[in-house]
């Protein structure tokens, strides 16, 4: 677990247990000016353990993760005082049926499927930030 600290407002944690993946997401997103903080963790149940202490602006997460696989992460977001389905960014290596039916029977809005670019990773990212955004404001 590694929590790197950014000038900026918006706090992420990062679920995946690819270590390269994580690298280059953690490239990107220190690129962005409003990031402030990115917690990165490498396995369902550290996730769990995470999302249940703590508010998170984006939750960056794989679908296919040890100890408790994305799907059973997301089961955990319907008692959730802190975070909201509406901040995932669900991350997959494939993007199958059974992916997207089973992520958006829990609420999830947003997929990103791996490898991916930076321009399309910002431009997921940045919805999910935008409607966050315009929550708070309403």
């Amino acid at each position: 677990m590694e929590k790197v600290n950014i000038h900026g407002k918006y706090d992420v944690l990062m679920v995946d247990d690819n270590l390269e993946i994580c690298d280059v997401m953690k490239f990107y997103l220190r690129r962005i000016d409003t990031i402030r903080s990115i917690l990165t963790v490498h396995d369902g149940m550290s996730a769990t353990q995470k999302l249940r202490n703590q508010s998170f602006d984006l939750i960056l997460l794989d679908m296919k993760l040890p100890r408790k696989n994305g799907y059973e992460v997301l089961e955990e977001f319907r008692e959730n005082q802190f975070n909201s389905i509406s901040k995932v960014l669900a991350i997959s290596g494939t993007l199958s049926t059974d992916i997207l039916t089973i992520a958006a029977y829990h609420g999830v809005r947003s997929f990103l499927v791996k490898p991916f670019n930076e321009a399309l990773f910002r431009g997921k990212i940045g919805g999910i930030l935008t409607l966050e955004e315009e929550k708070n404001v309403s």
